[in-house]
């Protein structure tokens, strides 16, 4: 039988997922030579981009270290796990801060900010479930 969507959970890699979309919208749009003019490039566009890729990154690294029970370096595992998860939430932090100045320098819309960082606190707020999940998974063994 199948739940109805309103009553399903995440997913287990919906954090992945999330943060690669994350990562292609705000590639995409920096790629907007009309809004995000070439002169920034170096300046703020790069960085932008750059931080959204490590948001994906670190994510993507902290979900391929994979923690066993009968793992003799298993409490340096859950260390870089949660290292690599609390990267990323910090790299959330620092888009929305790049977002802002974006905002400021390229006069973008309102509209086109609440969408992108709404995008970046689900992300985040996906990213500390997850941290929170792991703490009750690992403390457990």
């Amino acid at each position: 039988m199948a739940v109805p969507e309103g009553q399903r959970g995440e997913g287990r890699f919906t954090v992945l997922v999330k943060a690669n979309m994350l990562a292609i919208y705000t590639i995409k749009i920096c790629n907007n030579k009309n809004v995000f003019l070439e002169q920034y490039q170096s300046a703020l566009t790069n960085d932008i981009i750059r931080t959204a890729k490590d948001i994906f990154i670190y994510c993507w690294t902290a979900n391929n270290i994979l923690i066993r029970k009968t793992d003799e370096d298993k409490e340096e595992k859950i260390k870089a796990r949660r290292e690599l998860q609390e990267h990323a939430a910090i790299e959330c932090n620092n888009l929305l801060a790049l977002m802002q100045m974006a905002q400021t320098l390229f006069h973008l819309k309102t509209k086109r900010i609440k969408y992108w960082g709404g995008k970046t606190i689900e992300v985040r707020g996906l990213i500390r479930s997850w941290i929170e999940s792991d703490t009750k998974r690992y403390s457990q063994m």
